[in-house]
């Protein structure tokens, strides 16, 4: 009995191995195939054009004559007495260079916004109650057939103008608001290079705080900016045709529907496979069953009708009965061996 439990075990790694190894000959080519058409087009950005932008605003402050100073000019990024100011003089630059020559197209113009806040206790934030709009220069335009090109503006701020707005409104309503003059140029470049689109928007903000006793001037701009354009390139890699892989795929699967009772071990429903179960199920304790056929050279050969008669010979000679089944032609030949003689009973598939 050990013999053949240790052959039934081995039979069941064989078809575990057979499923194992023809999964993977279905499943591999498939991933192969995945692979090839995720990464068959690889996209790749190529820098096309760079642009370097530098961005800039100088400004001299100009007194009146007064006691208090020995000038009637400062230099910027200093503290200035509100009511010693004159006039601001700011000279606003703007640097554009592309590395490559193309057709440039752009303009500017410098606005001026006079506004007042007033804290919210709400929200922790300010409201602005007021806002006055001035244009300082009119829009400009101009074009570039280089890489580069540079803007440079002067322009004066009459700061009492602005002071004696900020005083009548505050007399006009009471209100004590925080007020200040936001200078800005807006500047856009427009063109294109080899079909690809430039579009380029900046500001450069300055802001003048007004209505208190001392103040200094604020800049809000990155200096130094850039622009890229890239241009986008596909390129193809060398990968195995996905016809082998539909091959290798179609050849498993064929073997796999071939070799699918095999694996799963699935007898043919028939009245052979009824009848065989069914003499082990009542009389499996008589049986012994064996992985090689009994040898029958020099014996004596007794078939028996049927297996009943076997029974009976195995009560009467207290032998038991010995099970050697052919898988391959589903024959089960049942035996016993007495002295020279060798009764047999076979069991056989009338469908194969």
């Amino acid at each position: 009995m050990e013999e053949v439990r240790e052959r039934r075990v081995l039979k069941l790694w064989v078809r575990i191995s057979m499923f194992i190894i023809i999964s993977i000959g279905i499943i591999l080519p498939l991933f192969g195939m995945y692979v090839n058409i995720k990464h068959t087009k690889k996209e790749t950005n190529k820098t096309l054009y760079t642009a370097n932008i530098n961005k800039n605003a100088k400004y001299k402050v100009s007194l009146y004559n007064n006691s208090f100073t020995d000038t009637t000019e400062m230099e910027e990024d200093k503290v200035y007495i509100s009511d010693l100011v004159k006039n601001i003089n700011f000279n606003i630059l703007y640097s554009y260079s592309g590395n490559k020559s193309t057709k440039l197209n752009y303009k500017y113009d410098v606005k001026a916004k006079l506004y007042g806040q007033i804290p919210n206790s709400e929200t922790g934030g300010n409201d602005k109650v007021w806002e006055k709009d001035y244009t300082l220069v009119e829009s400009k335009k101009g074009k570039a057939n280089g890489a580069s090109f540079n803007i440079s503006e002067t322009l004066d701020v009459n700061f009492p103008k602005y002071t004696e707005e900020v005083k009548n409104f505050r007399k006009r309503f009471g209100m004590d608001a925080t007020t200040a003059l936001k200078i800005t140029m807006n500047v856009n470049v427009t063109g294109k290079y080899e079909n690809k689109k430039i579009d380029k928007k900046d500001e450069i903000n300055l802001e003048i705080p007004l209505g208190i006793q001392a103040f200094s001037i604020k800049k809000d701009f990155k200096q130094s900016d850039f622009l890229n354009i890239y241009s986008k390139s596909t390129s193809k890699n060398k990968t195995i045709p996905n016809g082998i892989f539909i091959f290798l795929s179609s050849m498993f699967l064929i073997l796999f529907l071939l070799t699918f009772r095999v694996i799963f071990n699935i007898k043919p429903k028939s009245a052979y496979t009824k009848e065989l179960d069914k003499i082990l199920k009542n009389y499996g304790s008589i049986i012994v069953e064996v992985k090689n056929a009994v040898k029958e050279n020099g014996y004596n050969i007794q078939t028996v009708k049927n297996f009943e008669e076997m029974v009976d010979l195995e009560e009467e000679l207290r032998i038991p009965i010995i099970l050697y089944e052919n898988i391959y032609s589903y024959t089960a030949n049942f035996s016993i061996t007495y002295n020279d003689t060798i009764y047999k009973y076979v069991l056989k598939n009338r469908d194969h």
